[in-house]
C-alpha cells in the first residue's frame, strides 16, 4: 500500500476553509468567522490532552 503525502500550509488550509464556507454561506463575515472557528477547534484538539492518559489522570488526583 503506498501513503501518499500532500505539503500543504496554514495559510492554504484557511483559505480553502473560507472559500468553502463562502460558498455555503454566501456571507464574507460568516465565512470568516466560520473558518476561524474550525482552525481553532484543530488546533485545540490537537493540542488537547487525549481522555485516560497517564497524565491527565496524574493532574486530575493530584488537584
Amino acid at each position: 500500500m503506498k501513503t501518499e503525502t500532500l505539503s500543504t500550509s496554514l495559510g492554504d488550509l484557511i483559505n480553502v476553509l473560507y472559500e468553502e464556507y463562502l460558498a455555503m454561506y454566501g456571507d464574507e463575515d460568516l465565512a470568516s468567522v466560520a473558518a476561524a472557528a474550525t482552525i481553532n477547534d484543530m488546533i485545540a484538539d490537537a493540542v488537547a490532552p487525549s481522555r485516560g492518559s497517564p497524565a491527565l489522570k496524574e493532574a486530575e488526583s493530584a488537584a
